[in-house]
């Protein structure tokens, strides 16, 4: 290197021979010293701006972060602030001959536009702006030996690479990439200065992200017009979970209040439709209220160890838990649609039952057999009336099989039990709403011997008991799977996720 040395802050800084006690052999000098602008008029008088210091020069490169404010999930870019330093000497600029009041000359921006610069740049930048507040944030200084040191201050946007596969427990990369654009490395040797890279601030944090450490680079690629000297750094970040947390906290909440439709029983089919329903769609929402802040990817680049050129279709971790949960909740619905099955198969058997119950039973008289006009509603029906059926046994028959009123036992005779029975079953209804009360009292104490039926008796198709007591087995067995199975998963999610 050119004469530089190191400073108290791991920066570099020319050194200037002539400061070795030249300084006050001068000062004692009767003569009076060379001021700024006899120093700049003389050197830039014969000056050539094209001209390549000594044919070939070694810039040195600093950079100062002084803020990262942004990085874009979307746009997969982020965006900082910067001060950038380059120094390289430049025997033209030398002034340490003409005894100069100051060994060192702080300009502006103007006279740095008259100077060979290396015309560095950011190659793979988005944007890059000097900042100008109010003027350019452009620092030049010059040396007594030829030393030249600018400084920009810059607002750039880098791109950033992003593997959203374990999102939301994904590390980030962003990185710069700064060279010379129209000098070679025969021309320009650009290298980093021994501190590289460094913060302006011990700890910077994002809203989503932590910066985890900074990494800078040199590598010479191949172009061609030849080989070029490319200084790289990298900013490694590691995203903060926290918002996704309590996104999953919230979804964990909605299952939870899925799964209390277990403890309401066989009977309340709607209130456990529509709890379910409503945690299947609020978790929806939850979901697209997710991706929506996330880029469009319909697959991710990954290498196994079985096979490491092929692309496989994988999801993100939040589409693991999300599709899982969803799952979680639709088997809940499908235990639910199992409940209900059993429920209504419960109350068709209970029907056949006190049917056969009724036909078995001794004939009665043909006095109690006794036959009421049949509404005109019904005469489209003729079997019920050609059979001498009262308007309760019509409505009862009309409630066995979901309403088909047509359908009559084979080989069931009619009697006075198998009327009231039916009766039982039907209730009150547009038929008979209009009776006396006196037509009531035989269906309630036929109701009365279903049910003690129903409690004791020995008959063939009494099965409808076990219905209802094998729904009650399904949600009792289910409020036990279901959060067992949900805590598996979780371990295993959580393990692989927060220990890859």
């Amino acid at each position: 290197l050119y004469d530089w040395e190191v400073d108290e802050h791991g920066g570099l800084r020319p050194m200037v021979d002539a400061k070795r006690g030249a300084a006050h052999a001068i000062r004692s000098r009767s003569r009076p010293c060379a001021n700024d602008s006899y120093i700049l008029e003389t050197i830039l008088k014969k000056y050539n701006r094209h001209k390549i210091p000594g044919g070939s020069v070694n810039v040195q490169v600093e950079v100062w972060v002084q803020e990262i404010t942004t990085i874009s999930d979307i746009t997969s870019d982020f965006q900082l602030d910067i001060y950038i330093s380059e120094m390289w000497l430049d025997p033209a600029l030398d002034y340490s001959w003409m005894d100069p009041c100051k060994y060192n000359l702080s300009l502006n921006s103007v006279l740095l536009e008259k100077l060979w610069t290396p015309n560095s740049c950011f190659i793979n930048s988005k944007t890059a702006d000097i900042h100008r507040s109010p003027f350019p944030n452009i620092f030049l200084m010059i040396y007594a030996n030829g030393s030249v040191w600018t400084n920009y201050r810059l607002k750039l946007q880098g791109p950033c690479e992003m593997d959203l596969t374990r999102f939301p427990f994904d590390n980030v990369t962003c990185s710069l990439t700064f060279e010379s654009f129209n000098y070679n490395t025969d021309e320009v040797q650009m290298s980093w200065s021994p501190l590289g890279v460094s913060k302006m601030r011990e700890k910077m944090e994002l809203a989503d992200y932590e910066l985890t450490g900074i990494e800078n680079l040199r590598a010479s690629e191949p172009y061609p017009a030849g080989f070029w000297h490319e200084l790289t750094m990298k900013f490694r970040f590691k995203r903060r979970a926290g918002w996704s947390r309590r996104k999953q906290l919230g979804i964990l909440k909605t299952i939870l209040s899925a799964w209390i439709s277990f403890a309401l029983g066989s009977k309340a089919i709607p209130a456990r439709t529509m709890l379910g329903v409503n945690s299947l769609l609020a978790m929806t929402f939850q979901f697209g209220n997710i991706i929506r802040n996330l880029p469009r990817v319909s697959y991710v680049k990954v290498k196994t160890r079985l096979s490491r050129n092929k692309l496989f279709k994988l999801l993100k971790a939040i589409d693991v838990w999300m599709l899982s949960c969803m799952t979680f909740v639709f088997c809940s619905l499908l235990e639910l649609a199992w409940v209900g099955y059993l429920s209504r198969e419960e109350d068709e058997l209970a029907v056949k039952a006190a049917i056969q119950k009724a036909s078995s039973s001794p004939m009665p008289s043909p006095a109690t057999n006794v036959v009421s006009p049949r509404p005109p509603h019904y005469e489209s029906n003729s079997a019920l009336h050609r059979r001498g059926y009262t308007s309760e046994e019509e409505c009862a028959l009309m409630s066995l099989r979901d309403n088909d009123y047509g359908y009559i036992p084979p080989g069931y005779g009619l009697n006075g039990n198998l009327k009231s029975a039916m009766a039982s079953f039907a209730g009150p209804c547009a038929c008979t709403k209009e009776e006396p009360p006196e037509v009531y009292a035989p269906i309630l104490q036929s109701a009365a011997e279903l049910a003690a039926y129903r409690a004791g008796q020995n008959v063939s198709l009494s099965l409808c008991p076990c219905h209802e007591h094998l729904a009650l087995q399904i949600d009792k067995l289910s409020s036990i799977l279901f959060p067992s199975l949900f805590s598996v998963f979780n371990i295993a999610y959580w393990y692989h996720y927060l220990n890859d």
